[in-house]
């Protein structure tokens, strides 16, 4: 009787510390998820291309739908993912500087964003209905005036951006960064002397390609506008 007492109490004692044991793995395992250390932000401008041109045009409503930003670290082609997407950006010209997305990527040099002007895909599902007016998918909108007539204008391109920008924002776990795109909507209907009809389909090529070309990036960790 002695040594089953002995060998009971020898399992009571083994499963005791096996229970503290894995009690404690899981308590340490428990960890805060750290903060996001870098944001994407937007920053659309106000000024017409040209005060003097024959045509006005003038912009009300412009959203964009976009995918896949990541960054590029600094001297060679790994990346990171800050927003998968697709997801609407609106870019109302109102001088302000607009955060869209944020994430916690490594600690690290980062010089290139990356991203995806995105024509709207049936496995994208449901987004936002001005996408897919009338049947058709597009990737760009726009609500406006031209010579003070109302327009739609509707893109139906996809285009990859790689914008590079220096100096490179630096992300660590202390301090967050900020990398800007900047948007010159404005430019998006000027063929280098005056404004494009939205209206005239011979235009949409032209102001397709000023869509593409209209995206800057910089570090911009104060959120002015204005690259660091």
């Amino acid at each position: 009787m002695k040594k089953r007492k002995v060998l009971f109490s020898g399992i009571m004692l083994f499963s005791a510390l096996c229970s503290l044991t894995i009690f404690n793995g899981c308590k340490d395992s428990v960890v805060s998820p750290a903060a996001d250390n870098v944001e994407i932000s937007v920053f659309s401008t106000t000024g017409l291309v040209a005060e003097n041109s024959s045509a006005t045009i003038v912009l009300d409503s412009i959203k964009v739908l976009i995918k896949d930003i990541k960054l590029n670290v600094s001297g060679n082609s790994d990346t990171s993912n800050i927003k998968t997407g697709p997801f609407v950006v609106s870019l109302n010209p109102n001088s302000s500087v607009n955060i869209i997305s944020s994430a916690l990527i490594p600690n690290g040099s980062y010089d290139r964003v990356k991203f995806e002007i995105h024509k709207l895909e049936d496995a994208d599902g449901a987004i936002d209905p001005i996408f897919s007016f009338g049947g058709g998918k597009y990737s760009a909108v726009v609500y406006g005036k031209y010579n003070g007539t109302a327009f739609i204008y509707r893109s139906d391109k996809s285009a990859k951006e790689i914008l590079s920008f220096t100096p490179p924002a630096v992300v660590n776990s202390t301090t967050k960064s900020n990398v800007t795109l900047k948007v010159q909507p404005y430019t998006w209907f000027w063929n280098g002397s005056d404004y494009m009809d939205p209206t005239l389909s011979s235009n949409a090529n032209n102001i397709d390609n000023n869509i593409k070309a209209s995206f800057k990036a910089f570090k911009d960790n104060d959120h002015n506008g204005i690259g660091d």
